[in-house]
């Protein structure tokens, strides 16, 4: 849970994110940069995903947290959260930040086709879009982007899908020299095979590793 009173007494404020939640982490750098105070944002254990660097202050991210902190805020909240936060203590909204919550709920809710979007969410990006979100540029970055990598593993992992019970279940089996020769990582992989579900039948993806361990399951949203 973000404490904006411990933020207002901390003078170093580190900022700890990731591929998803580097959006939301955007969105409160700003809010900090405002407050004219020190603030680092930091991605110790992977790469942010290149295609999220359209976003404001991907240039200033770090794989190293300052000594100099004396606060680290790890985002574990989900993006409505953030925005909730941010209105219900009256904080304003600038472009900047706008744009970074919307292509977090844009993320969050896979385009705005997740079974989980109620009225709430919609409402939400109104007002984001209101305030100056660039909804467009959000929307041809996120959803319209597949990186190299991705399509060489995509080639990979169709070549050796198989369907059982009668088509039901879409298998697809991935080792570590997939990943190392498409220059893919898991996390690519796990989108991959959401798109089996769009085939007549399927009701079932998984995942496997050349042990036969089941390393990702997906049942499709009825």
């Amino acid at each position: 849970m973000i404490s904006l009173e411990a933020i207002d007494k901390a003078k170093h404020i580190v900022i700890l994110t990731n591929s998803n939640s580097f959006a939301d982490a955007s969105a409160l750098y700003t809010h900090i940069l405002r407050l004219h105070k020190k603030v680092s944002i930091v991605s110790e254990s992977q790469t942010i995903d290149n295609g999220l660097s359209f976003l404001p202050w991907f240039d200033k991210l770090r794989d190293i947290i300052p000594s100099s902190a004396d606060l680290a805020i790890d985002l574990d909240l989900e993006t409505e959260s953030l925005y909730n936060l941010f209105k219900l203590n009256d904080i304003t909204i600038n472009t900047k930040m706008a744009t970074a919550l919307y292509a977090g709920l844009l993320q969050r809710f896979d385009g705005f086709i997740s079974s989980d979007v109620n009225g709430t969410i919609f409402a939400d990006v109104s007002e984001l879009i209101q305030q100056g979100a660039d909804y467009k540029l959000c929307n041809k970055s996120i959803m319209n982007r597949v990186s190299l990598s991705t399509l060489r593993l995509k080639a990979i992992m169709l070549s050796s899908m198989i369907l059982t019970d009668a088509s039901k279940t879409a298998q697809f089996v991935i080792s570590d020299d997939d990943l190392k020769s498409s220059g893919a990582d898991m996390s690519e992989a796990c989108e991959i095979i959401k798109e089996a579900l769009s085939l007549p039948y399927v009701e079932k993806a998984i995942l496997k590793n050349n042990d036969n361990e089941v390393l990702k399951l997906i049942n499709k949203e009825i």
